[in-house]
């Protein structure tokens, strides 16, 4: 075996009930092509490994085995890595966006073959993050299901987070300063995008372009309960941004202010409340990515 060799950051608690036949599949094909893995789910001894020989041996990559929220934290640990996943979470929307499948084997072939795509990357305050950003209602669902989670979530975890935010969201005004000052905005939700994928399909911004060094900024100007219903309808239809209560806005930073602190929510993470500054660092993030022709040996 050659000198080659990277880290798998594990998820432990991420997907369902095939994930382990999953990394071992990437581990035993990652040895079939002379690549050495080294599997931790211990994230603060991963880094201690890759930190002691990252001079003398860098990895070939590091991979994300997990859902999001792994591609989030392993985008904050090892920022000057190249980055290849392997999807194991509910949703996995970089991977379906880049089209990796849910196979050790693929991703194995396609860290051999070692394409790679430089993407922006956004950050909220000192954290970074790669699809999105909400501020208000679906992040306070996101915080609700964050207080009572309990190991893998699927989407009927959701229910009762939504019931709750529903019954209780005080839909607080958000006032928004774009690009140092340059301009102001307000609305009652705000959604920040940086790659078109959302979950369950619903797509905020459907031209956002991934390495434009450009927020999609999405404001949603009506407050209330029906509003959002209606507002969740016209983007299931697509119709949204056609609206004259939704604005569609770019640019390069934005401060969120608000009388109550609203939550804030990034790559289905909860992040924190408001205040916030938001801002994206271009072509920052380097991902390996399949080849247009990708084989896979069995």
């Amino acid at each position: 075996m050659s000198d080659a060799w990277v880290a798998i950051q594990r998820n432990p608690i991420s997907g369902k009930g095939d994930r382990a036949a999953l990394i071992l599949d990437l581990v035993q094909h990652l040895k079939q092509q002379g690549i050495r893995p080294r599997l931790f789910s211990n994230r603060e001894r991963m880094q201690e490994y890759v930190a002691e020989r990252i001079q003398t041996t860098p990895p070939e990559c590091i991979v994300a085995a997990g859902g999001d929220g792994t591609v989030q934290d392993v985008v904050n640990r090892y920022p000057d890595q190249r980055i290849a996943v392997l999807p194991l979470g509910t949703e996995n929307l970089l991977a379906r966006y880049l089209g990796i499948p849910k196979s050790g084997a693929f991703v194995a072939e396609m860290i051999k073959q070692g394409a790679s795509r430089e993407i922006d990357v956004c950050q909220l305050n000192q954290r970074k993050f790669v699809l999105m950003a909400s501020i208000g209602f679906d992040a306070a669902v996101v915080e609700n299901l964050a207080q009572v989670r309990r190991g893998n979530i699927s989407y009927l975890s959701y229910l009762k987070p939504v019931l709750r935010t529903l019954y209780d969201y005080p839909f607080e005004s958000l006032l928004i300063s774009l690009d140092d000052g340059a301009s102001e905005e307000t609305a009652y939700h705000a959604i920040v995008v940086n790659i078109p994928a959302y979950g369950l399909n619903l797509n905020f911004s459907p031209d956002a372009v991934d390495h434009d060094g450009m927020l999609d900024l999405i404001l949603f100007r009506k407050r209330g309960i029906i509003s959002m219903l209606l507002y969740l309808w016209q983007i299931i239809r697509g119709t949204h941004l056609t609206s004259k209560y939704v604005q569609k806005i770019q640019a390069r930073s934005i401060r969120i202010h608000s009388t109550r602190p609203v939550p804030i929510q990034t790559d289905g993470d909860a992040s924190g409340l408001t205040p916030a500054e938001i801002k994206v660092i271009p072509r920052a993030l380097k991902l390996i990515v399949p080849c247009p022709i990708q084989t896979i040996e069995a």
